[in-house]
Formats: structure tokens, sequence, C-alpha cells
């Protein structure tokens, strides 16, 4: 008898980047949740309640929500996130992620709208918005982060692209064995590339090659 391997679906790579935030969750201390995340303007519980609002609010109700912001999503999913996360203690953020997102795998609004591999980056992305600025590393799955770098110059939506971001340019991890693209370089931590990508310029640091100031000109140009 011959032995079968299933392929891993970016659908799994999503909800393994939502358990591992459950994880960190439970790593927190109360004050930490009110710390500042690589978002600007978002605390640590706002990214958690972005992505607990999109994924536990019925769409119908999401809809009624963003006719408060004429349907500026930016801006509604700002002020929505922060809500979320403000009427709710550490515990009560811990106990929703639990039973909704890891126990119960809820997809019901926004994040039902976003196809899953652009679901699974920007979670990798929020995952490590919260981690970075509270020094709390990970160690990166090899799976996990090959995926995300594979993405890069694919996704490309009104809320979220990567795609225009790289483009033209080369990148090369030099931590796993991953390159793509053509142009000037840009090379360094496979992480820092997924972030510098997703518009984080902490990340810029962490990179070098002679692509680093046009990738740098593009993420002053996008904010």
């Amino acid at each position: 008898m011959t032995g079968s391997t299933t392929a891993t679906t970016r659908e799994d790579r999503l909800w393994s980047e939502v358990d591992q935030i459950g994880e960190l969750l439970h790593e927190l201390d109360a004050a930490e949740f009110d710390q500042p995340s690589l978002c600007d303007g978002w605390q640590v519980r706002d990214v958690i309640g972005h992505m607990a609002f999109g994924h536990t609010t019925p769409m119908p109700k999401v809809m009624i929500e963003l006719t408060k912001f004429r349907f500026d999503v930016p801006k509604g999913s700002y002020a929505l996130s922060k809500e979320w996360a403000g009427a709710r203690t550490p515990d009560e953020i811990i106990t929703v992620w639990d039973r909704d997102l890891v126990a119960g795998r809820s997809r019901k609004g926004i994040a039902k709208m976003i196809k899953w591999d652009q679901g699974f980056l920007d979670h990798f992305i929020h995952q490590q918005d919260i981690r970075r600025p509270l020094d709390r590393p990970r160690t990166i799955d090899e799976g996990q982060l090959r995926a995300a770098l594979d993405l890069l110059p694919t996704v490309k939506t009104k809320i979220f692209a990567t795609k225009p971001i790289v483009e033209g340019l080369r990148l090369e991890a030099n931590d796993i064995d991953w390159s793509t693209g053509d142009g000037p370089l840009v090379r360094g931590p496979g992480e820092a590339l997924v972030m510098a990508a997703g518009g984080r310029t902490v990340a810029l640091t962490e990179l070098d090659g002679d692509g680093v100031s046009l990738l740098r000109d593009r993420l002053a140009a996008d904010r």
C-alpha cells in the first residue's frame, strides 16, 4: 500500500494563521492589547477587531453599517473595527476568537467576500502587525512563508494590493530558496519582503539591493 499526501490549500493556510493568532492572544497581557500595532492609528486590539468583525458580522449588517460611511470601505473598516474592539475586554475578544474563528471557522461577512488566498495573505500580515511591535516573534512555517511570498505579485484589490508594490522588481529571500520577478533587486528575509510589499515601511531596514529605493518610493506614494 502506498501512502498519499493532501496538498495544503490556501483555505488551510488562512485557518492556520487564525489558529496561531488565537494562540498569540492567550499569551498577551491586558496592557498589550492597547499597544500600537504596525498599522497607523490601530492598537493591537483594533487589528484583532478588524479581522474578527469581518469574520463574524453578517453581510446585511455590514452593509447597513457601511451606509454611515457612504460605502467608503477603508474609512468604515477603520471605525467599525475600533468600535468592535473598544466594546470588548481582552478576555471577551479572546472568547470570540476561540469560539467563532478557531472552533467555529466563522466566515459570515466581509471575510466571505474575500478570496481564500487574499484572506490568508491579509491575516499573515496582520499577525506580524501585532507580533513585531510587541517583540513576540514566531517561527514561520516555510510552507506558509513561501505561499505568502508567491502571492505578492498577484494580489490587487481596491482595498489591499501587493502587486503594484512589487511589479518590475526582482525579489529574493535570503532565508529560504525563493525568488521572483525581473528588475532591480530587493533581497532579505522572506517575512520582511512580505511585510514591505504589504506597505509596512519598518521592514525596509531589513532589505538590501538596488531596488530598495524604488520600493521605498512606492510605499511613500501609497500612503
